[in-house]
């Protein structure tokens, strides 16, 4: 069992590709409503309001952004934990970083072909294209960097980097499928997503929302 985490920027389709990876992989999948539902059922609701808007460093200190990450990231691990499962952003490469089973993805493009990406997806004038991708590449730095002290776009943080610029959907599966297999068998008392002990409550909590999500 393996798990794979994509991280992407807006425009370099790395969450149609995230998807087509677990469909052709036979995996479970799970992205931000996947886990914003078991954080819900578990009785949180701020996830969205978070994320969604650059957080304010007095947010560092604010006890429920805190207990929301908390709860965020032993989401993450609950369903790592399950193995076979492709999880998309969420900061998943920093949560599960250095575990052995765990292949981490960053999908990518230049940003020239993004912002026609995003001007062709949203009928936007380039201008306003361009502004969206700058202000989500801000967010989602900002978002790392406060919360989990990472650089999210760092090709260094990652195991794969995956250039979208003229790169066909199945070919980045495919890409993404070899370096899967390229993993090398963990070593004696190496750390594994495998072994990560979960809450019971989160783990049903988890069960019950992978049981009714469906790749779309």
């Amino acid at each position: 069992m393996a798990v794979i985490t994509v991280s992407r920027q807006l425009g370099s389709h790395g969450a149609r590709i995230a998807r087509a990876l677990a469909r052709d992989l036979g995996w479970e999948f799970a992205d931000k409503y996947t886990i914003n539902r078991v954080i819900r059922q578990y009785g949180l609701t701020r996830l969205d309001d978070l994320y969604t808007k650059p957080p304010k460093l007095r947010e560092l200190f604010d006890q429920n952004s805190q207990v929301t990450i908390e709860m965020m990231n032993e989401t993450i691990a609950a369903i790592a934990a399950r193995g076979n499962v492709v999880i998309l952003g969420r900061g998943g490469f920093v949560v599960l970083k250095g575990f052995a089973d765990v292949l981490n993805v960053f999908v990518e493009a230049p940003s020239e072909v993004r912002v026609a990406r995003i001007a062709q997806r949203d009928k936007l004038e380039a201008e306003t294209a361009m502004a969206k991708v700058q202000a989500d590449d801000k967010l989602r730095q900002k978002f790392m960097s406060l919360y989990y002290g990472a650089d999210w776009a760092k090709a260094d943080n990652y195991d794969l980097v995956v250039d979208t610029q003229s790169l066909p959907d199945a070919d980045a599966v495919a890409q993404i499928r070899t370096a899967l297999t390229a993993l090398p068998a963990p070593a004696a008392g190496a750390k594994l997503a495998a072994d990560l002990a979960v809450d019971h409550v989160l783990a049903q909590t988890v069960d019950e929302v992978m049981a009714t999500m469906r790749i779309s």
